[in-house]
């Protein structure tokens, strides 16, 4: 199925939903499978909107379960998480409503060359925690990365660490509803891809130690201030791993091993392992 014929909403726009309503402030971004808005509800509530299509799959086909898990995931809510509000339909597209929060880890802390043992351990505690939880709850993730890990209030300047509860993982619906990690869909950007997914007869097949394998590059991230960048070749030859071996963390070189059954087993125990002093001392 083609991208549907979508040309945006446009800022002061109003979106009816039952008796309630949203309005467009801001667009945040636009791309081959969804749009971005920020938008109040009725009583002025900073929101976060998601309008989404299915990327090889008739709308019709999907729209009952994408209903169904949207109240799945809901329910799945924890204090770590974006909090989902309610989805819906309108004029024939799936919309998301989600709590907001503007400051994401990328663009607030990473493009600003900040990271270090501090922030990883500011930012490991609440993904893995929330990461946890989710485990437990039957899901996997499949799309851990900085620009889903947002900050509760902008870090000013970009070397001062949030406050208790400052930091939520994202994402986890859009995953949920899109589907698994399909490359050439571009649903995942390249670094991402887990050896497992490229090479499965090698590395093993893909469950929920692939969050394992991304936090351990999202929090690699945050240790050298830059996000990683990773080709296909590199990835199954096992380059990740032997950066946070360089960097001297012994945990995330373990997260970041190329097999399925040589990583951590869950993300509590990676946290105990960070804890225990394997975060790395750039």
């Amino acid at each position: 199925m083609s991208k549907p014929d979508f040309q945006g909403y446009s800022i002061g726009e109003v979106i009816p939903r039952r008796e309630r309503a949203y309005v467009v402030s801001e667009r945040i971004s636009h791309g081959g499978f969804g749009a971005v808005y920020a938008c109040c509800d009725d009583w002025g509530n900073p929101l976060r909107l998601r309008v989404l299509w299915p990327i090889s799959r008739a709308y019709e086909n999907v729209r009952e379960r994408w209903l169904e898990q949207v109240e799945e995931v809901r329910h799945a809510a924890h204090p770590r998480l974006i909090h989902v509000y309610e989805g819906f339909e309108h004029d024939g597209l799936f919309h998301l409503v989600t709590e907001r929060y503007d400051h994401r880890l990328d663009s607030s802390v990473l493009e600003a060359g900040e990271g270090g043992p501090r922030w990883l351990q500011a930012v490991a505690g609440p993904v893995l925690c929330a990461l946890d939880h989710l485990h437990r709850a039957g899901y996997t993730h499949r799309n851990l990365h900085p620009g889903n890990v947002f900050l509760t209030a902008s870090p000013e300047p970009a070397t001062a660490l949030p406050a208790g509860g400052g930091i939520k993982l994202g994402g986890l619906a859009v995953t949920q509803l899109l589907g698994n990690v399909d490359v050439l869909n571009l649903l995942t950007a390249r670094w991402l891809v887990p050896p497992e997914y490229l090479n499965p007869s090698e590395f093993g097949r893909m469950d929920q130690r692939v969050d394992i394998y991304q936090a351990g590059l999202l929090l690699l991230a945050v240790l050298q201030g830059q996000l990683p960048r990773f080709s296909f070749e590199e990835i199954v030859a096992g380059a990740p791993a032997r950066v946070a071996r360089e960097l001297g963390s012994e945990a995330l070189e373990r997260a970041l091993q190329p097999k399925v059954g040589d990583r951590f087993g869950s993300a509590l125990e990676l946290w105990r392992a960070l804890e225990a002093g394997g975060a790395g001392t750039l």
